[in-house]
């Protein structure tokens, strides 16, 4: 009787373990995908498969997650799509205890012919912008390049450049028809004076120089384009460079300025009233008293001060000189720096003449790949260019122009844009270039390329690079 008594508390025994173990959850111990590694053209599907270990784990719920949704996004069930080319990961989180695991995406263009500028770049043309003189003016100038890297090249103290010590030939007007031929309507001449100028109190500027760069703003305007000089490298940080110690002696650099443009707006004064712009100044700052990234409000305050001083100096100056009294007249922005400028302590020069001045401002953004061209850039770097956020940042910047300034009836000129052609994504610096051109032309803005002889050869038969042209087949160019 003991013994049967016994086997039968042993069964129920085991069957209250067994009973236990039932009930007891099944924990999560890992998670594993269908591939590790995939490769996709833009716009195509990929559909991952997580498993979870072990296969009778209780919770078997993931979330999915794409560290760039840029280049490719995922679903919640795990299907992947190519947005732009690129590299990146999806990864697969399990929501008990946080297993991951991960598959790299590469991204390739897709091999259907695409528009390089997208629609809502060609067709974003901004309503009931104001008319006036000034306004019109810029809108007929179209397309623009520079002739960089020629009259604007500086030496040194013991250096002497002149046009050609930054490596390029003598300006020829077979070059200038050539551009014209390409279809540009206007020309940024950039010239440095300051290698050419006597000393103070006069400054006077070497009548050999005011005979060359006549000589080629005389060969852009009888090809019926738009010309435009400024003092250029002056306002740079080589030995000869005179503008940036404004820092110290605002009045000093100020009167010097006076009597530098006096001299070149006398030169010029007979010169095509209705094609020839004097510009201000290139790209000058007073970082020695604040930039973007820090330093005393007054500092900062005082920075744009002198900016404001010498462009009203510029106006001033100009006007005072017979012939340039209504002569359309750029000015230069602070650093010539979209976000800079629309600062408000910047202010556009007062002006005895109404719709007579043009705002000037450069365009290299983003930095990492418009000039970065470095991998091992220590601020960043960029291979390529094109995706949704980088259209729509570039669709910002422009808005504020045009928030700040256009619809004030201000025109703008972009007057330097453009891609380092080292170590980029050729692909990337077309799309790039285009949109950029696309959406200045559709908000009245006139851009000119930076060029220094790599876009187009400055010697016969001046031919142009392969991506320039594609840019120029893609945008769409309104007819007056």
């Amino acid at each position: 009787m003991k013994k049967v008594v016994f086997q039968l508390m042993a069964v129920a025994v085991l069957f209250t373990a067994g009973c236990n173990d039932k009930n007891k959850n099944v924990t999560v111990t890992g998670v594993s995908l269908n591939e590790t590694e995939i490769e996709l053209l833009v716009g195509a599907t990929f559909d991952l498969v997580a498993t979870v270990a072990p296969a009778n784990a209780d919770n078997k719920s993931v979330e999915w997650l794409s560290d760039n949704d840029d280049i490719a996004t995922v679903n919640n069930n795990g299907k992947v799509t190519a947005v732009s080319a690129g590299e990146t990961k999806i990864v697969v989180v399990t929501s008990e205890n946080g297993f991951t695991n991960e598959c790299k995406v590469t991204v390739k263009p897709s091999e259907v012919t695409i528009s390089i500028i997208p629609d809502n770049i060609m067709n974003n043309v901004p309503d009931n912008l104001p008319e006036n003189p000034a306004m019109t003016f810029v809108k007929n100038m179209a397309v623009g390049l520079n002739i960089g890297n020629s009259l604007d090249a500086i030496g040194t103290f013991t250096w002497h450049s002149g046009e050609t010590g930054w490596g390029n030939p003598l300006i020829t007007s077979g070059y200038i028809q050539a551009l014209k031929n390409y279809g540009y309507k206007s020309i940024r001449l950039p010239v440095t004076w300051a290698e050419f100028m006597g000393p103070e109190p006069d400054f006077i500027i070497g009548q050999d120089r005011m005979n060359r760069v006549e000589e080629v703003v005389n060969w852009i305007i009888a090809e019926d384009l738009y010309c435009i000089i400024n003092l250029h490298h002056d306002g740079g940080e080589a030995d000869r460079s005179w503008i940036l110690p404004a820092a110290d002696d605002p009045d000093g650099v100020a009167e010097q300025f006076s009597k530098v443009w006096k001299q070149i707006a006398e030169k010029f004064s007979t010169v095509a009233p209705d094609k020839l712009i004097f510009e201000s100044m290139n790209e000058v700052g007073f970082d020695k008293l604040w930039n973007r990234y820090g330093g005393p409000p007054n500092n900062k305050a005082e920075a744009f001060r002198i900016l404001n001083l010498l462009n009203q100096t510029f106006v001033n100056t100009v006007r005072q000189t017979a012939g340039n009294e209504n002569r359309f007249l750029l000015i230069a922005g602070y650093w010539t720096d979209i976000i800079l400028t629309c600062d408000q302590m910047f202010q556009m020069p007062q002006d005895n003449i109404n719709d007579r001045l043009i705002l000037s401002v450069h365009y290299y953004t983003p930095a990492t790949f418009c000039i970065a061209d470095n991998p091992n850039n220590s601020w960043g770097y960029r291979y390529d260019w094109g995706t949704v956020s980088d259209y729509n940042n570039l669709t910002s910047d422009l808005d504020r122009l045009k928030n700040r300034f256009l619809q004030n009836g201000i025109p703008v000129i972009l007057g330097e844009y453009g891609v380092t052609l080292r170590n980029k994504d050729e692909e990337s610096r077309v799309k790039w270039m285009a949109a950029v051109t696309q959406l200045c032309l559709n908000y009245g803005i006139c851009p000119m390329l930076w060029d220094t002889g790599g876009e187009i050869n400055r010697r016969a038969p001046y031919t142009m690079r392969d991506s320039l042209k594609d840019v120029w087949e893609a945008i769409r160019i309104k007819k007056n």
